[in-house]
Parts: structure tokens; sequence; C-alpha cells
């Protein structure tokens, strides 16, 4: 029988939020390791490296899920037979839980939400009626939404009152391919058969730093998608080691056709796809060069984001609650439309090339939008 798989990331963190929801006092990071099914194993083992693994592997979780918003709180408690202090982890169910909701009609037309359990009133006009409606029939189709239940549950109760169908938008989502997505399709069929069948690929590529083309012998060990674009991630025989190229820059691929039904190669077993998932869109890339070193600084309160969020490496705090933090580039654009998101609030500090190539693009999307403003006189 095949090896079964362990718990998935989202069974970790349902399992740990459920473990803190459900208790009213803290909770010692111990007793998380050694209570949680994902961690246990690893922890409870002799092996230093296995209990490493664990305690690392919680962390992550941990803050992953305050990415999310989810509000895992740190606090420091003493036990009742001594004075030493404890660290320990709680969800505040004030701020994790939605409060209890009761429909109340008024005589002026408008349903007001109540809270029984709190305050929490929220005035939907009959205009915002269907529009309230339809939020909640996309929360309840959200695959692994954890409020699901509650969504159908609300969709059903205003559904009573409203009829879905005559409310249905008039508006319809339209979906409008890339330029070249055909050919981005044909492309990754091919390296996917390749990838299972373990077959060589030779192809050009399209160097991001020196915008030349080289000719490339790849083992494919995994196909990725990150930040809107696809990465084949294996071993390149020109560079002799392993290589991310994005698919995008990717031309004239060729299947090794020399032995057909003998794999050319194996995937090493220590080789981790998921290791790459993890890194960031600008992290990606060949690196036929050094990548490229940056240094950011992000204003307070960004830079408290900046730190939860583990983007970068921190430098230095400024007295001001700013931080400076230090980036390795791979890919300058995924990074430079990162930034323009912070709305000024990052500062490119250096390199001066960096600084001024942000500049440029948002030089050209302001001069987009003033021939949209021109056009439209």
């Amino acid at each position: 029988m095949g090896r079964m798989s362990g718990p998935t990331k989202l069974q970790r963190w349902l399992d740990l939020i459920a473990y803190l929801a459900g208790r009213r006092l803290p909770v010692a990071g111990d007793e998380l390791l050694s209570r949680i099914p994902a961690y246990a194993a690893g922890w409870q083992s002799d092996e230093p490296r296995a209990r490493e693994s664990a305690r690392r592997k919680f962390e992550r979780d941990k803050d992953e899920l305050r990415a999310q918003g989810i509000p895992i709180q740190t606090v420091r408690y003493t036990t009742e037979l001594g004075s030493d202090e404890i660290e320990g982890y709680r969800i505040d169910r004030r701020d994790f839980y939605l409060p209890y909701l009761r429909l109340v009609e008024r005589y002026s037309g408008t349903a007001r939400y109540e809270s029984r359990a709190r305050v929490a009133d929220v005035e939907i006009t009959r205009a915002d009626a269907p529009l309230a409606l339809e939020a909640l029939r996309r929360a309840r189709d959200l695959p692994a939404f954890p409020l699901a239940a509650e969504a159908r549950s609300a969709y059903r109760k205003l559904a009573f009152d409203l009829d879905p169908e005559a409310h249905a938008p008039e508006a319809r989502v339209l979906y409008l391919e890339r330029p070249g997505s055909a050919a981005l399709l044909a492309r990754l069929r091919t390296l996917s058969d390749a990838l299972l069948t373990r077959k060589r690929v030779s192809f050009r590529y399209h160097g991001i730093y020196r915008g030349q083309e080289t000719g490339r012998d790849v083992a494919p060990y995994g196909l990725l998608f990150q930040g809107g674009n696809w990465y084949l991630v294996g071993h390149d025989a020109l560079r002799a080691e392993l290589r991310v190229f994005r698919v995008g820059r990717i031309e004239d691929v060729q299947v090794n056709e020399r032995a057909p039904g003998t794999p050319d190669y194996q995937i090493p077993a220590d080789f981790r796809l998921r290791a790459y998932a993890e890194r960031r869109p600008w992290e990606l890339g060949a690196g036929d060069e050094p990548p490229l070193a940056a240094r950011v600084r992000f204003r307070f309160p960004l830079s408290l984001w900046a730190e939860r969020n583990r983007y970068g490496r921190l430098e230095a705090r400024l007295p001001d609650g700013a931080t400076v933090r230090s980036f390795e580039l791979q890919q300058t654009q995924p990074f430079l439309r990162w930034l323009l998101a912070t709305e000024g609030e990052a500062e490119i500090l250096e390199p001066p090339e960096l600084r001024a190539e942000l500049r440029n693009i948002t030089a050209e999307i302001a001069a987009a939008h003033r021939e949209a403003n021109d056009g439209d006189a």
C-alpha cells in the first residue's frame, strides 16, 4: 500500500484554531505541540531535529494565521503552583466570532440586524438588500470558507423575503485572456507531459537582465503557479544546478525523443516544490546573475505590517517607528508592482537604478490615466 500523506496546511490551521477557540484560558506552546496531531508526532519524538521541525511548523502556521487576520494573541501568565511566567496563546472569542444576528423589520422599509451578544447594528435598505443577498451567495460558495454554514443560513433567511432570481445581477463578470495565452497553454502541456514521463526538455529562454536568449537543457522537477505566472523548476545542464524559469519567457520547447518510454532522470528524494511555492514572486527567476540587493524604508505603521508578514530582512528600526528592510530580487517588476500598492508608504533607499525604475513605472501609469481622462472629455 502507498504511504499516506500527512495533514495538509489547512487541516493544521483548523486544528490550531479549534483548539485555541475552545479554551477560555491561555494555552502553553508545549501543550499545543503535544495535543495537535500535526505537531505531536515530531514533538514527542526523541530526535532533536524532529522536535525542532515541529516547533518551526507551529511558529510558521501561527504567523501565517495572524497574517490572514486570525487574532492569535501571545500572553504571559503564571500558574497556581508557582510564580514563574509562562508564554501561552489564546484567541479572544469576542474578536474571533461574528455576533449573533437577528432580523428586525421596521416600518420605514429597512431591515436591521441586531446582536443578542453585543452591539452590532447593520442597516440594510431595500435597495441594498439584493447586494447583501449576492454577497452571501458568494460567501457560501467559497471553498473552505470557515463561515460558509453561517453564510448559507443568512442567505436562506434573507432569500425568504427576497426572490433571488428577481434580484439576480444584470452585470456579468467577464474574463479576458492575456495575449499569448494559447501559446502559453501549449508550452505548459508540453512541459507537463515531459515532467510526468521524466523526459528532458530543451528550449530558448529570454533572460530578464541581459535581454538575451540562451539555449537550455533542463530536467523538469515541477511546475508552479505564483503571482499570476507559471514557473518551471528543474535542473539546468547549462548551469549545472537547480534553476527557476518563467514559462512566459520560454520559447520553442522540445522534448527529448530518445528512448521513448524510458525516463531520462529521477527527481531527488529531498526535492520539495513547496519550498519554491513559499517564495515571494520577486524571489522566483532563473538566477543567471546574482540577485539584486534592495533596501526599503517602511513608514509606521506599515512597518508593523511588513514585519508581521516577514517581508524581507530587518536591517534597522528608526526612532519614528519606521523600519529598513533588505530584499534580494530575482525579478524587479513584481517587486515594484508590490511596492506601488503601498501608496508611497514604502520608499526604496537603494539601489538608485531601482528607485528610478519605480519612478518611470509611476509616470507611465499617470500618463495612461491622463490619456484615458482626455479621451472621456
